[in-house]
């Protein structure tokens, strides 16, 4: 355990994690009561070709008691000092208090997507595969269905077969009831799989929103008939349950998401400000250095007078973006908040430039464009710890 003391009696404590490493419970007391408590953990997401490592927090809370007295502000910054010294270059929080967390420089990056399909139009779906209820011993092969199926989308975490824990929850924080299915080869070998909201978080989900639907956290295939297959069986689930719909909580080019293309359904895509999936770069140098190989394939769509190099300033230091062209080195001054949703592909610097005013010249904002061209990143549901 490790401990921090501060003013007024009141410390920190690093404690361990029910999950074990690298989760950890962070703690703030004041003298022997508890007033404020989040988790922590190391986890590392695609960006542009490169695995980032990000200090990812969750299910921050002050009690009731003790609010606006600081120990939030306390908890987070000496948790953020913490990984910074542990060269974690960035933080990832999936928060659902809007207008908040910015005040830490960090910013939303993903967009919120849905597919909703009625049943009727999913039990059109063809078979072609076996399915089953998917069990423990099929965890490491579900991970690698889904490595293979998000290892060119920014935003999603990446997964050890071997280590990780399998889907422990759904589009719900916390250790909720969930089912899955996988698809099956003629050889046996899995090729696609989902993992779906239990039947009692659907059903009081159900009872709030007034809708009757299966709600499909996280799914993804091989193929467009293994998709097709596990459509299908999702579908005689919704059936048997006499629910209505069945939606979709996935990235629409993934296999999954283009085999629903092709039939009647409803996307819907929410891009929120200030809440959601958000991203807060700490070491702005790691996180440019890490993506030089990306950025330097995309400098030579530039012309061939670009910089030689960019220094991007920030608040949090400097980074570089290595554009090997023939002018000269020059300089452009961004908050981390943007470099982030530039990035990660959320906003274009033209847009931060025209809209929301950031002082960048147009000339900086689209070469910053062609670097970064605008795309939806996307973290599946049970990865949003």
């Amino acid at each position: 355990m490790a401990r921090f003391s501060s003013v007024h009696a009141r410390t920190i404590r690093f404690e361990p994690h029910e999950l074990g490493r690298p989760w950890e419970e962070v703690q703030v007391h004041v003298g022997d009561e508890l007033v404020s408590w989040m988790q922590t953990v190391d986890v590392a997401h695609r960006l542009h070709g490169a695995e980032l490592t990000s200090l990812g927090v969750v299910g921050v809370h002050t009690a009731d008691a003790h609010q606006k007295q600081g120990h939030m502000r306390f908890m987070l910054e000496a948790a953020l000092r913490r990984s910074e010294a542990r060269r974690l270059m960035m933080s990832t929080l999936y928060g659902g208090v809007p207008d908040l967390y910015h005040r830490w420089g960090y910013a939303t990056v993903m967009p919120e997507i849905t597919i909703t399909i009625a049943t009727g139009v999913a039990k059109l779906a063809i078979s072609s595969h076996s399915v089953r209820l998917a069990d423990e011993g099929d965890w490491p092969a579900m991970a690698r269905v889904y490595n293979r199926a998000t290892s060119s989308v920014n935003g999603s975490r990446v997964r050890v077969p071997d280590r990780w824990p399998g889907p422990r929850q759904g589009t719900y924080f916390g250790r909720l009831k969930t089912w899955s299915l996988v698809v099956a080869d003629s050889r046996g070998r899995v090729v696609g799989y989902c993992t779906c909201d239990g039947e009692s978080v659907a059903h009081s989900a159900t009872q709030e929103m007034g809708v009757c639907e299966i709600s499909v956290a996280d799914a993804h295939a091989d193929s467009y008939r293994a998709a097709a297959s596990l459509v299908s069986a999702i579908a005689d689930v919704a059936v048997k349950r006499r629910v209505a719909g069945i939606t979709f909580h996935l990235h629409p080019e993934g296999t999954v998401g283009r085999y629903l293309a092709n039939h009647e359904t409803t996307v819907n895509v929410v891009r929120p400000v200030g809440q959601a999936q958000m991203v807060r770069i700490s070491d702005p140098h790691a996180v440019l250095k890490a993506l030089d190989s990306y950025v330097g394939q995309q400098a030579a769509l530039l012309d061939p007078s670009r910089p030689e190099r960019v220094a991007v300033r920030t608040e949090h230091g400097v980074g570089y973006l290595m554009l090997g062209g023939h002018g000269l080195p020059q300089v452009v001054r961004l908050q981390t908040s943007r470099l982030a949703e530039i990035i990660f592909g959320y906003r274009s610097a033209t847009e931060l430039r025209a809209v929301h005013g950031v002082r960048l010249s147009r000339r900086d904002a689209e070469m910053l464009d062609v670097l970064f061209p605008q795309m939806d990143s996307y973290c599946c549901w049970p990865d949003r710890y």
